[in-house]
């Protein structure tokens, strides 16, 4: 017999030479030293494995219990039965959480906002959420989303949602401006959580996240921000990060966290998604070693990432996926075009919609809600497929078809997160130690 095809291999790039198996039948994952990675890395070349001496003999046996060394035949099977079990769960599961994008329309106008191309006239109306609800008759969770979902034209609309499902937990994504004005209706209904955003010190944030005539937004926020949490409204502060506001994002943050209602918020820090590969993967790294030092509050987005990044990062089991980003297709989108998405990078972009709600429900055939690893070729046949998904269909050019892969992400995490992350992990060892 030889190693199993769908086995990941990972340079750790440490001192001791280790490399990570990650394997994508059973998703074991070990570290294996310098001395049994040589041996790995030679019967890799090889067809058909004959174990030489009594130390290769014992690594053999080693492998083979855990499943790095199968029969072909029998590897195939698992790997088609991992896939079918996942699929069937895929197809019965029901949408039970939905998110409205009441409007694109925004009192801000942030230079980096993905969505300043689309265009803003329509608000979400009664009928359309009431189509909503039709189609959706389980909901469990609803979220609201914009352009900015606390505009004060938009009191009627929220309210209304609020009467058609006053049960149902709630979230909201918003920029924090109109909290206070809303604080009569939010106290309604049961909010899991609100995420807003700051972007670092009051000036700093003022800089990059202002009304549309310029005018400052910080101090607004922050009163908002204190309002929810009185009334016991959890809070996740979102935090956008690059090279030029890293040290205030940080100072923030540590400022916030040393107030008695600061102790009370969630932060989620996130290199902006203009950064470049390198720069991201640095401020990433950033962040990392700040959850490491344990001085500070979890960083929420290090929990939310590709399967083997956050088994090693959270120790959260390690299950395989056949689509990169919401598996189950639980939750979608519905905008005011009528559109329904299911990534909240795509909303927005009419082409990347994945089909339409009103006036009528009509899905597409092929788009980000039907793409797996099914229905991608190179996937079929790739190791690292059970891992990834596919990865984010998000990255893919309009230009190409949706049933291509896209690896980046995936390599990226190979190539350098992980890496960083288990050095980071053995040094906090050696520092207990």
């Amino acid at each position: 017999m030889k190693l199993i095809y769908n086995l990941v291999v990972i340079d750790l790039k440490n001192d001791d030479g280790d490399i990570l198996l990650a394997n994508g039948i059973n998703g074991l994952v070990d570290v294996v030293h310098r001395k049994e990675r040589e041996i790995i890395e030679k019967w890799m070349q090889q067809e058909e494995i004959i174990p030489e001496g009594e130390e290769e003999k014992k690594l053999y046996a080693l492998l083979e219990k855990r499943q790095y060394i199968l029969p072909e035949a029998e590897e195939e099977r698992l790997k088609n039965q991992i896939i079918e079990k996942l699929r069937v769960r895929n197809q019965q599961r029901k949408p039970n959480s939905v998110c409205f994008v009441l409007t694109y329309g925004c009192n801000f106008h942030c230079p980096y906002c993905y969505e300043n191309a689309v265009k803003r006239e329509k608000r979400m109306t009664v009928e359309m959420i009431d189509k909503v609800f039709e189609i959706c008759p389980e909901l469990k969770h609803i979220t609201l989303f914009g352009g900015e979902p606390f505009l004060p034209e938009n009191r009627e609309i929220v309210r209304y949602i609020f009467q058609k499902a006053p049960e149902v937990e709630y979230s909201a994504i918003t920029n924090g401006f109109y909290l206070e004005e809303y604080m009569d209706l939010l106290s309604t209904v049961r909010f899991t959580n609100i995420q807003v955003t700051l972007d670092g010190t009051e000036e700093k944030h003022n800089e990059t996240r202002f009304q549309v005539k310029g005018q400052p937004t910080y101090g607004k926020i922050i009163s908002g921000i204190q309002k929810c949490l009185s009334a016991d409204i959890p809070v996740t502060i979102r935090m956008n990060l690059s090279s030029e506001n890293l040290e205030e994002i940080m100072q923030e943050k540590s400022l916030i966290e040393s107030t008695e209602w600061g102790r009370k918020v969630r932060f989620e820090i996130q290199p902006l998604f203009q950064c470049g590969s390198d720069e991201g993967n640095r401020l990433y790294k950033t962040l990392m070693e700040q959850d490491a030092k344990g001085t500070q509050g979890a960083n929420q987005i290090l929990t939310k990432t590709l399967p083997l990044f956050s088994f090693l990062y959270n120790g959260t089991r390690l299950r395989p996926v056949i689509r990169a980003c919401d598996p189950e297709g639980v939750k979608c989108f519905y905008d005011p075009y009528g559109d329904i998405y299911n990534c909240i990078l795509a909303v927005g972009q009419k082409e990347k919609a994945v089909g339409t709600y009103f006036p009528e429900l009509q899905m597409k055939e092929k788009s980000f809600l039907t793409r797996d690893i099914t229905k991608i070729k190179e996937c079929r046949t790739c190791k690292n497929a059970l891992f990834c998904g596919g990865g984010c269909p998000n990255g893919i050019p309009v230009d190409r078809d949706i049933y291509s892969p896209n690896c980046y992400n995936f390599y990226n995490d190979v190539q350098n997160r992980i890496p960083d992350i288990f050095r980071l992990r053995q040094k906090g060892e050696e520092n207990e130690e």
